[in-house]
Formats: C-alpha cells, structure tokens, sequence
C-alpha cells in the first residue's frame, strides 16, 4: 500500500535538517511537506532536496494535515512534526502496527517506559488531565492523545467528521476512532528535545481549544459507531 508522511511546518529548518536526512525513503511513498509563512530557509531547503511543498492556504495544525490530506492519494498516512520530536527510525514500528491490521496507531511519549524529553510540568499535566478525560467519556485506553506523531489508514479516517483546524487536531482524531469503533493502539517513543523553531502550543489557549473539542464530541454522541 502507498505510505504518505505529511510533516507541517513553520520556520523548522533545523529540524528538518537533522531529522528529514535520516528518514526511512525506502518505506515512504511521499513526503509532503505542509508549510505555514515559514521564513527561515524551511521552504527553499525543502524544495532543493526534493520534497514537495505544499503552502498552507489556512492557519492551524489540524488545516495543514487536512490540507495535506488533499495532495495525496496514499493508503496510509503519517503524521510527522519534523522538529526533532519524532524519531524517523521509529517510522518502520508504526507502519508494522498498522500491517497488524490497526487503522491508528500513536507513539505514545508514556507507554511501556517510554519517555518525553521535550515535556515540562503544564504539558505533563495537560497531556494526562485530556488523555484521562477523553478514556472516561469514550470508554478509551489511550495513555497520550496529544502527540503528534502517528499512522492512520485512509479508508479509516475517511469515515469520520474530523474538523478542528488547531492543535486539537489530535484529540478530536483520537476520540472519533474510538467512536467510529475502529481498532486503535500505541507503541512506546521516547520524545527527544526539540531542535530550534518555537513551540506553538500556548497552554491556556491550546487547553481550552482541546476542551471545546472534547465536549462537542462528546455532546455529539456515538454518532460514527454504525458507519
């Protein structure tokens, strides 16, 4: 099946240039790289080693993957924030999982000892104060719904409603698999420190997008249990 990895993109070209070099291209179809207005050299450094570009026509993580989404026709697709935070050599462990015949799988940052080194004590908290929630109201058993790093199937996500445009865009995903009744699962990766570019979450802001998600979905009911 054709695997499309989608990596968004504001000013992380040092990211990039220590991550995207060790991607596994042999078990990737497409790299499509969804920018944001960046202006550090992220575009250019891009298209010079061959990776299409998309430029992001609307602001929000959930926009870019959407409008990554778009460019690609894959069977498979990974979600990769390329600032350092996601390991490329654990790539092959998330497409082994989906072959086991899961539609959704993330690298969860606190399962089987794996560990965050890109945390502090608010994202700590915020990650299990959402995860725990979200396990409560949609009878889940996930251990992080946050993180960005992850592989779907297509023909799974096309069933759902998903439509936040921020960095909900995690959650409502997690919760809407679970919903839909589809078969969801984690590996354990460890989170390495973020290489330069700026955090875009801000915790007040993020927490109370990811809360709005949460209930609407919620107040919405079981509404993909019988597609």
């Amino acid at each position: 099946m054709k695997v499309a990895l989608i990596a968004p993109t504001i000013n992380e070209i040092d990211g990039l240039r220590a991550v995207f070099p060790k991607l596994p291209k042999e078990l990737l179809d497409e790299i499509i790289v969804v920018d944001l207005n960046s202006t550090d050299g992220t575009v250019e450094y891009c298209k010079e080693h061959g990776y299409k570009v998309h430029r992001q026509q609307s602001r929000g993580y959930g926009a870019g993957i959407l409008e990554g989404l778009a460019q690609t026709d894959a069977d498979i697709i990974i979600e990769f924030p390329p600032d350092g935070s996601s390991p490329p050599d654990r790539i092959a462990d998330l497409l082994a999982k989906i072959s086991e015949g899961y539609d959704l799988v993330i690298g969860s940052r606190y399962r089987d000892g794996a560990k965050s080194y890109d945390d502090d004590m608010i994202t700590h908290f915020g990650n299990w104060l959402f995860t725990a929630i979200i396990n409560v109201l949609f009878g889940a058993h996930y251990t992080d719904t946050l993180v960005g790093f992850r592989a779907y199937r297509r023909s799974a996500h096309n069933r759902l409603g998903l439509s936040t445009r921020g960095l909900s865009w995690t959650a409502q995903q997690s919760i809407q698999f679970v919903k839909a009744g589809l078969k969801v699962t984690e590996i354990g990766v460890d989170e390495p420190a973020r290489i330069g570019g700026v955090r875009k979450m801000h915790p007040v802001r993020t927490g109370l997008e990811i809360l709005r998600v949460i209930i609407k979905e919620f107040l919405a009911g079981k509404k993909f249990a019988d597609v």
